[in-house]
């Protein structure tokens, strides 16, 4: 029998290997046997993690939350561990996305109308987010506004409705740094 480390590896490659399929053929062409042949895993091996097609897609897109939180606050606390440094690490991770990371949540996010539980977990790093940044400081308003403005540049770019040039990024990416660092 694996032990846990075993589980957690084999349970890892499995989502990184839908990760894969998903930003490059989308969700559609997601099945339970294309994800373990592209894990190196049997699909009784897949099943033993994950029942459904549904419970990978929950758990991938768990996994993408997760890793984006925790790099995200690991960032913020090399900084200091206030509003300011959190929202500075925001705004590099969302102006710093790599394209293969873009893809997949653009994918992810064309699924959510076929898988609508997909969107609870975001949902809660979104509440979670906005709660964290309304007690934050005297600024909570900017602080606030900073947020909303970093999720709106990323969607019009994820949804393709709009891509800055790179100009309009530096420049975009220049004022939300200037007025997260005033904030206090």
């Amino acid at each position: 029998m694996p032990n846990s480390s075993q589980r957690s590896s084999g349970k890892q490659r499995l989502i990184e290997a839908a990760a894969e399929i998903v930003s490059t053929q989308g969700v559609q062409q997601l099945t339970l046997e294309g994800v373990a042949a592209a894990a190196g895993i049997t699909k009784g091996g897949l099943i033993y993690h994950f029942k459904t097609k549904d419970d990978l897609l929950a758990a991938l897109v768990q996994s993408m939350i997760d890793e984006w939180d925790q790099r995200t606050r690991a960032k913020a606390s090399e900084s200091g561990s206030n509003s300011s440094a959190m929202l500075l690490a925001l705004i590099n991770d969302t102006f710093d996305m790599q394209p293969s990371e873009k893809q997949l949540m653009r994918n992810l996010l064309a699924a959510a109308s076929s898988y609508p539980h997909l969107l609870g977990p975001v949902r809660e790093l979104y509440d979670r987010t906005y709660r964290d940044f309304a007690g934050s400081s005297a600024q909570t308003g900017i602080a606030l506004v900073i947020t909303a403005a970093i999720d709106g540049i990323s969607l019009l770019e994820l949804l393709d409705f709009h891509h800055f040039s790179e100009d309009q990024r530096k420049a975009m990416r220049k004022a939300l740094q200037t007025l997260a660092k005033d904030l206090t």
